[in-house]
């Protein structure tokens, strides 16, 4: 049952809400309102008073800074100005076109300017110039601060009371059925699954959230019993995606999470058994070896990052040479990988350790747009029918180490 199917429907936490809103709305706009007029009223004031200090001590040294032309004075003069802590920006524009500045000049699009005349030092004749001051809007940022944690301790004391409120409404009207709702839960046993609950509530022209609960007690005994009878059901789609759990794991232990290659785990499963088959049945089987060509260069110049883009990439192209559901790759460690290849002969490992080669050694781009060129160099190693995993692949790497000797980018088998 849903809760349109009562008429008249009322939740308990939409009164409490509500209750709550009003009283918090009301109290915050009272402590906001006061707290602006307070704060206000400190900035300004404060702001004056500063501004008529700066002014006083101030003026006069910059009045005989300019009657002296002595510009470096003058520019030191503005400079100090500006470091006092109420100051954000100050201008001086002398009567002569020149002009001296300090601070940050984009205050001048959003603070409030203050205008000063310069006059000269002996008090009579033309103005020198003019002083434009902004104030250092971090003032006015440290008295919203502070009324920000005024308004913190209101919202404080606000909560207390509101947290009394809830208190008594929830006692009266929640934890007393919800207590009774308890106990008759405690006391269910499988015999008295169906007994249905009692609650004592004064009669209302409205249901709640209490009267929900009830109703949906009732549903829910009901619902358990049919969960019973399906529960072998259920028990066979938890087997089902524990096995697909199982499954994902499995293919993220066996793959390398860089190139997506097989690892080494896989490679000590699968290849005795490869080799074990080759030898009953008398089939081929070879291995090749592959190192990329002076790898660490390409970390040292380029970064780790491109290095293993390097690596993905030509795991990629590796693979596009490859037969598929035939050949298979594991990235051995590093820079190093190597190629299983059932069914091929010696021959035939070198035709396709040549593609490879030649997949490889085509330019590479990086993602920052920059061109490498990388080379690798091939070992070939067919089975032979004494082989064991450890000789096949000693042998390949023998060739590796040959095909390394030979001057690199090359194949050796």
């Amino acid at each position: 049952m849903t809760t349109s199917d009562y008429g008249n429907y009322r939740p308990l936490s939409r009164v409490l809400i509500r209750r709550i809103i009003v009283l918090a709305t009301a109290c915050a706009l009272l402590l906001s309102a006061v707290q602006g007029v307070l704060t206000y009223r400190d900035v300004q004031q404060r702001f004056h008073a500063s501004l008529h200090d700066i002014v006083s001590s101030n003026l006069p040294m910059l009045s005989v800074g300019i009657w002296d032309i002595e510009p470096e004075a003058v520019k030191r003069q503005i400079e100090a100005i500006a470091a006092k802590p109420e100051i954000g920006y100050v201008r001086l524009n002398v009567s002569t076109g020149q002009s001296f500045e300090a601070g940050q000049a984009a205050l001048l699009r959003h603070g409030r300017i203050q205008r000063f005349d310069v006059p000269p030092p002996h008090g009579e004749g033309q103005m020198l110039g003019n002083l434009l001051i902004v104030a250092q809007p971090a003032l006015l940022f440290q008295a919203l601060l502070r009324a920000l944690l005024t308004i913190l301790l209101g919202y404080l004391l606000l909560t207390v009371l509101i947290c009394a409120l809830v208190i008594y409404v929830l006692r009266r009207e929640v934890e007393h059925p919800l207590r009774s709702m308890a106990d008759f839960a405690s006391q269910l046993s499988p015999a008295q699954l169906t007994q249905p609950l009692h609650l004592a509530r004064k009669p209302r022209a409205y249901q709640d959230e209490i009267d929900l609960v009830a109703s949906g007690f009732a549903t829910l005994q009901s619902a358990i019993t049919r969960h019973i009878d399906t529960l072998d059901q259920q028990v066979a789609q938890r087997t089902v995606q524990l096995d697909r759990a199982l499954h994902d794991i499995r293919e993220l232990s066996i793959h390398d999470a860089l190139t997506g290659c097989y690892n080494r785990v896989l490679l000590n499963e699968r290849l005795p058994a490869e080799i074990e088959r080759s030898q009953r049945y008398q089939r081929v089987l070879s291995v090749v070896f592959c190192d990329v060509d002076h790898f660490k260069r390409v970390n040292d110049r380029y970064g780790h990052l491109a290095g293993d883009e390097v690596l993905r990439v030509l795991a990629q192209r590796l693979q596009s040479q490859l037969r598929q559901g035939t050949d298979w790759i594991v990235r051995f460690g590093g820079e190093e990988f190597l190629i299983i290849q059932p069914e091929t002969e010696r021959q035939a490992a070198m035709h396709t350790a040549e593609r490879l080669r030649e997949a490889i050694a085509t330019s590479l781009t990086l993602p920052d747009g920059q061109t490498l060129q990388v080379t690798a160099s091939f070992g070939v190693a067919t089975l032979a029918a004494d082989d064991t995993m450890i000789t096949l692949l000693g042998r390949a790497d023998e060739q590796l180490y040959r095909a390394k000797e030979a001057g690199r980018d090359c194949i050796r088998g």
